[in-house]
């Protein structure tokens, strides 16, 4: 079926286009520097199982009949909304915001460096995140847009009625995980979805990854840079491996809603844990590597010219000669006594001191 096109001279025209803008705003996008990928066409939505598309190519596609006429009748409307109609209006709405909220990102380049492939997995991760930023977004939006389009009348009967999710298995899961790389990363959670949101899709895991990265491994001074690609596979790994499985959950029709955002949180709960192990054993990896090469640099920097310790590592030399000799006076004593006896061996405390520094 061939697209049609919505004129810019209609109505509806400038109401999508009032919507991408105002969304294009709150990611800090402007008319020198916008964030949208928008090419400004508006096409009729020709999938009637879709509300709506934000098309690669910049077009975005409206559902005429389920988005665009709620829309225009409640404009003309001289009455105050029933709740059913109100419902309808905020649900129209948020489908123009989530598909603007969808072109503030690329594609990306598939064939770079350690980009990802946008499957199952991705899919459910840009749609749960496009979902859960235009529930927290919708009100204002609401507020910034209807007055533009004539729609100030039906304000206070939209902001009284919660949001519909149309990804209950997707949207909870990935608000939980963006809160956790949050909580780890030290960032704002508000920030952590924003730079989701505005990576491409397919650099937007390592962009996750490195949230914790950067925090965990490389600010610390840990790991080494060249690790960096190898280290984002770990961690990426589990967040891909519990999102994956919600593609099943949300085609099961036999799962009502409040079910499939249960089976969600399950998967959120798993993909943290299994990151935190992740994180934790390539930290212990480092850990491990680092303060074994701190020790031979002391091994070998003790020894003064001509071969002899320096007199520290001769001290622990000779702690480490008198717990020997100690030990071998223990099981000759021992030896000694019989079998009735039991002999307890010196023990030297060689510990070192601690120091403390510093939608569609």
């Amino acid at each position: 079926m061939t697209d049609v096109e919505i004129s810019p001279e209609t109505w509806e025209y400038r109401l999508v286009a009032a919507v991408v803008i105002a969304v294009d705003q709150r990611f800090g996008g402007t008319a020198a520097a916008p964030r949208t990928c928008w090419t400004g066409a508006v096409l009729e939505e020709s999938n009637p199982d879709y509300l709506g598309t934000a098309g690669d190519d910049g077009s975005m596609s409206v559902s005429v009949v389920n988005v665009l006429e709620p829309l225009r009748k409640a404009r003309d409307l001289d009455r105050p909304l029933t709740g059913g109609e109100a419902l309808a209006i905020r649900d129209a709405i948020g489908t123009l915001a989530h598909e603007a909220a969808h072109l503030v990102a690329e594609s990306g380049d598939p064939t770079a460096p350690d980009a990802y492939p946008y499957d199952s997995a991705a899919e459910i991760d840009n749609e749960g995140r496009t979902e859960y930023w235009t529930h927290d977004n919708l009100d204002n939006i609401v507020r910034d847009v209807f007055p533009d389009v004539g729609l100030e009348h039906v304000v206070p009967d939209v902001l009284s009625q919660e949001s519909i999710d149309a990804y209950p298995a997707f949207t909870s899961a990935v608000r939980d995980i963006d809160r956790a790389l949050a909580d780890r990363s030290g960032l704002p959670k508000e920030q952590v979805t924003q730079k989701l949101m505005l990576a491409d899709d397919a650099q937007r895991w390592n962009v996750a990854a490195d949230l914790v990265i950067d925090a965990r491994l490389a600010q610390p001074g840990l790991m080494p840079e060249a690790d960096r690609g190898e280290v984002r596979r770990q961690l990426v790994a589990p967040l891909r491996a519990a999102l994956s499985g919600l593609e099943a959950v949300d085609a099961d029709d036999s799962l009502n809603d409040g079910q499939k955002t249960q089976a969600s949180i399950r998967a959120a709960q798993k993909a943290i844990v299994e990151l935190d192990r992740a994180v934790d054993r390539v930290e212990r990896k480092y850990r491990i590597d680092n303060a074994a090469r701190v020790q031979q640099a002391r091994e070998v920097g003790g020894r003064a010219e001509g071969g002899e310790l320096s007199p520290e590592l001769g001290r622990l030399r000779g702690l480490t000669g008198a717990q020997a000799d100690a030990s071998g006076a223990a099981k000759r004593g021992k030896e000694d006594a019989g079998d009735g006896a039991r002999v307890r061996g010196q023990q030297v405390d060689h510990r070192p001191v601690r120091r403390t520094p510093g939608r569609g």
